[in-house]
């Protein structure tokens, strides 16, 4: 009778089963967010490719990345609110497919307009990506776990940047063979996605008019527009600081496109920064952590602006790069607890913010110089965590006191009496 009754009581929610279910989904995102992204920075060892083998000028082929990029950006408005109706399973399941077409079709373009038109469309499909895929990530992952969840999904989102040159450094003399495999990559994972992800806990019934009425309310809330602000200086500094570094070492010391690599792939040891921080200091909350990764990276900033010794010049950039791994999942958490029902528009929004801040960056780091460059993007960065700090501080909320009315401060119940709301300050 006894082992009757223990057999019959299920097992709790959220106990081994669930946790190894997410893990599982998680591995599968982090691997897409080093590989979807990577069709951006990918553009940059295949354009000599595509010019050559188009007949176009440089110029020409350096829409091998802006045509991505471009669609990219935009896309994001739309695919957040979309999972936001329609669920985030089938926009990354159905969003992912759509790239591996594209990105075949890409790979066997009969000329270079038709080369350009399905790069959009890739850049397009790949933009269903990263914001629902943070969202999702945001909504299904344990509380306990949420913060380093997401930090190891930023990591890749940013390790992408290095995935992307490396590995079309390594097919740059057949650029067409860069895309083949992604392609077959990005179906398999649409299949995983659509077996491994949970289906939609509820759905948005908004329509058009009331996503748009969800994004300008978005815009009237001051922690959300501080967050917003703060993320163009993300990806704004982050590019400008490596376009900048590129062109100072190799004209002052020398350093070939594999050295410059080498760079990167230096600096993106400061990404191992955001999953053991969070591992470590998660539950202290989002904002606590952003702040301090604004300020780290703009310590890094001013460590790489004031020597001219490239081995410090270097150290600073690994600092810089590690606040930013902190700061890429803190606004991610920060607009889930500050708008938990409109997470995917939010978040679309932002990420479209970020790369908003990355073609900025681009832009900056054309006109400046170097030390102008790594100046700027610290006071920015430093003025992003000072926005951050004040404008997304937790309410605080008194609660009555037990004692009557006139009783002086210092007491057993004015001691709690005060209590904030949301992240610990």
């Amino acid at each position: 009778m006894h082992r009757s009754t223990a057999r019959s009581v299920p097992p709790p929610p959220g106990g081994r089963q669930a946790r190894t279910g997410f893990t599982v989904q998680l591995v599968a995102l982090v691997a897409m967010a080093f590989a979807i992204p990577a069709q951006l920075y990918l553009a940059i060892p295949v354009a000599g490719g595509v010019q050559r083998a188009f007949g176009v000028s440089a110029a020409a082929a350096a829409w091998t990345g802006s045509a991505f990029s471009l669609a990219y950006a935009v896309g994001f408005l739309a695919f957040g609110p979309l999972s936001d109706r329609v669920g985030r399973r089938p926009v990354l399941a159905f969003g992912t497919l759509a790239t591996a077409a594209a990105t075949g079709a890409v790979a066997v373009s009969p000329g270079f307009g038709w080369f350009l038109a399905f790069r959009v469309v890739q850049g397009l499909a790949a933009a269903a990506f990263a914001p629902v895929a943070l969202a999702y990530v945001a909504e299904h992952a344990p509380p306990a776990r949420r913060a380093v969840a997401l930090s190891f999904l930023t990591t890749g989102l940013l390790g992408a940047g290095v995935a992307g040159q490396v590995y079309g450094q390594a097919v740059a003399d057949r650029w067409r063979l860069a895309f083949w495999p992604a392609a077959l990559v990005y179906a398999a994972a649409a299949v995983a996605f659509w077996l491994l992800l949970a289906p939609a806990r509820g759905r948005s019934s908004a329509s058009a008019r009331g996503v748009a009425a969800t994004l300008g309310g978005l815009l009237r809330h001051r922690g959300t527009v501080a967050v917003f602000a703060s993320a163009l200086t993300v990806f704004g500094s982050f590019v400008a600081l490596y376009a900048a570094l590129n062109a100072h070492l190799g004209a002052t010391a020398g350093y070939d496109a594999a050295g410059l690599l080498g760079v990167q792939a230096l600096g993106a040891l400061g990404l191992v920064a955001g999953p053991v921080v969070n591992r470590l200091a998660g539950a202290r909350g989002p904002r606590p952590l952003t702040v301090a990764g604004f300020v780290v990276a703009s310590a890094g900033l001013l460590l790489a602006q004031v020597t001219a010794v490239p081995a410090v010049l270097l150290a600073g950039t690994v600092v810089f790069v590690g606040g930013i791994s902190l700061v890429v999942p803190g606004l991610v958490g920060l607009l889930h607890r500050l708008v938990p029902d409109a997470a995917g528009a939010a978040v679309s929004f932002n990420t479209f913010v970020l790369f908003v801040g990355s073609s900025l960056g681009q832009l900056a780091a054309a006109h400046t110089g170097y030390r102008t460059v790594a100046a700027v993007s610290a006071a920015a960065t430093l003025a992003a965590a000072c926005g951050v700090a004040v404008c997304t501080r937790p309410p605080v909320t008194r609660r009555p006191s037990d004692g009557p009315p006139g009783r002086p401060p210092g007491g057993p119940a004015d001691a709690t009496a005060l209590k904030t709301a949301g992240d610990p300050v």
